[in-house]
């Protein structure tokens, strides 16, 4: 019997499916030897296990890559998510996670055609022929070539069945894992864990929903249909849906079938190299995974881009940040990218501005010597987001989606064209949009922008003005003390004084039974006394939490992110 449905999911039956995935990680994670993370055997055997561990990272790496391997579809996509993270993993962990391959077993072909007819009533009569043994098997969707009723070769991707629960339960249990790893340890609230679970959150289940990738495709296709050496794949609207993407088939090879050094290696290195700068510097949406497994060189010579799943953004000031990073390296000017680093993070204290001067210089002396020849870039770009995780200034998700593309795209150039010197060319690159920036057309737009921005800052001044002085007219200026603050204080008073009042009764119940001969009127007091301290304990704890309301905001926010699910 095959199944293809989605199955609604009630909560109880969420929360027991949570438990039974939970229990299935940790019998996958003692297999390979990582069972210390979550042991309940004594302090001092955990803390040897976790030491042996830690004394051999690569080897600890590549258990952690086999057992995320073995887990299956949501801890592969979060792993391969956390290799762009050089600012949360060491090196050791970074190589062994970017291994990751998102391949599954083969769904039966019966099972797709059972999803097939799910959609369309008969597949036999949309398609003319599928092939059965499929172009390839991902942990999310299979792909299969097919023709049409008109003759023409499509691909279809068929998403597999029965993801939605098992995506959730993983997405739970990681949101909690990170929520009490957060609370735990005082260094792991810099990286942010929750926003990072969020974040993932929100990718895969975009990834989920094929119309995405469909619209994304779209959007490529619209605006780079003016390059002649690009192609990408056209979906069939009407076909497609959230589960089902059907799409022109691109016939061609894997870019690294090409032979490198050669005319032909060099035009198509050259307009690899363009077109990413023009998605990341010039409209800030680009292709999020452009590994040679979605680069195509077709037939014809030209260049296909495939699997538009993940997709990155950079708004317009991240833009000119990332863009102001590669000026610097040129430059070799490590006050510029001092402070370009801190712009482009979030610095979450205090930071001395020229020790992190003097630490940029050090890995611009390390890395560039005397020009930008021969850099190692995924080592440079660690570095410099280290030097960002020293200051605890938080780099933002899109700035290592970017770096990890762009790592991508040098591997293929550097195989096409292999002389090519990616990061000066980019630099040669970033000189002409700020050559751009400062011609006539330019300073007319920046100037333009920037009188906007300063005329609604002018204009709204007398109003904060008029505001200050009416509220001193009236009821003054308020000092805002946050709520917790007295907390403390507030905590020690109602604490002492109930063990005070608690301590006088007690005094005065022994000395009554001193002075007291009847047994009546003694077991009278002590009923009051007991009341009494109930009724003291219960004024203590009202007091306490008086001032603290129920906030449901966490509540509906919760609800709203279940709507994803079920």
């Amino acid at each position: 019997m095959i199944i293809t449905k989605q199955t609604s999911i009630s909560l109880p039956g969420a929360m027991l499916h949570d438990a039974k995935r939970l229990a299935q990680i940790i019998a996958i994670l003692s297999k390979y030897g990582l069972g210390a993370l979550f042991s309940t055997d004594s302090k001092k055997s955990q803390d040897h296990s976790l030491e042996e561990l830690k004394k051999n990272p690569s080897s600890t790496a590549d258990k952690i890559r086999r057992a995320i391997e073995e887990l299956g579809t949501t801890y592969i996509k979060f792993g391969q998510m956390l290799s762009t993270r050089s600012d949360i993993l060491t090196k050791e962990f970074i190589d062994e996670l970017s291994k990751l391959q998102d391949n599954s077993p083969e769904l039966p072909f019966e099972t797709v055609e059972a999803i097939l007819n799910e959609h369309y009533g008969d597949w036999h009569e949309k398609f003319e022929s599928i092939d059965p043994k499929p172009l390839g098997s991902a942990s999310i969707a299979q792909v299969h070539r097919a023709v049409l009723k008109n003759g023409e070769r499509i691909v279809i991707k068929v998403q597999r069945p029965g993801l939605l629960p098992l995506i959730r339960s993983d997405v739970d249990i990681l949101r909690k894992m990170a929520q009490a790893l957060d609370n735990m340890i005082e260094e792991i609230s810099y990286f942010d864990l929750p926003a990072l679970i969020d974040e993932f959150e929100r990718s895969i289940v975009d990834e989920l929903d094929f119309n995405c990738e469909r619209s994304n495709i779209r959007h490529f296709m619209n605006r780079y249909s003016d390059r002649p050496m690009f192609v990408f794949p056209t979906p069939y609207d009407e076909l497609s849906d959230d589960k089902v993407l059907i799409m022109q088939e691109l016939e061609g090879d894997k870019i690294t079938t090409i032979e490198p050094d050669t005319p032909l290696a060099h035009k198509m290195a050259q307009s690899i190299l363009e077109l990413a700068f023009d998605m990341i510097f010039k409209d800030g949406v680009f292709h999020g995974d452009p590994h040679p497994g979605n680069v195509f060189a077709t037939h014809d010579g030209r260049i296909a881009l495939l699997d538009f799943g993940a997709v990155g953004m950079f708004s317009p000031r991240q833009r000119e940040l990332l863009m102001r990073v590669i000026l610097a390296a040129n430059f070799g000017d490590c006050g510029m990218m001092a402070r370009t680093l801190m712009s482009l993070g979030r610095p979450t204290k205090r930071v001395v501005l020229s020790d992190l001067e003097n630490d940029i210089a050090v890995i611009l002396q390390r890395h560039l010597k005397s020009s930008l020849n021969n850099i190692d870039v995924a080592q440079f770009a660690h570095d410099f987001v280290s030097a960002g995780q020293k200051y605890a200034i938080q780099i933002p998700s899109e700035f290592s989606c970017a770096v990890r593309a762009l790592l991508s795209i040098e591997g293929i150039i550097q195989y096409l064209e292999p002389r090519l010197d990616v990061m000066k060319t980019l630099a040669q690159y970033a000189n002409v949009l700020v050559t751009n920036f400062f011609s006539k057309d330019g300073l007319t737009f920046n100037m333009l922008q920037f009188g906007l921005n300063t005329s609604d800052l002018v204009r709204s001044v007398p109003l904060h003005v008029s505001q200050i002085m009416q509220d001193l007219d009236h009821e003054g200026l308020n000092v805002h003390i946050p709520e917790n603050a007295s907390e403390p204080f507030s905590d020690a008073v109602n604490s002492a004084s109930t063990r005070v009042c608690l301590t006088m009764m007690f005094l005065g119940l022994t000395a009554f039974t001193h002075i007291s001969d009847s047994p009546r009127l003694f077991v009278m007091m002590c009923i009051f006394d007991i009341v009494w301290c109930l009724i003291l304990i219960r004024w203590h704890f009202v007091l306490r939490h008086s001032k603290k309301r129920l906030k449901v905001t966490p509540f509906l926010t919760r609800a709203q992110r279940r709507k994803r699910w079920f």
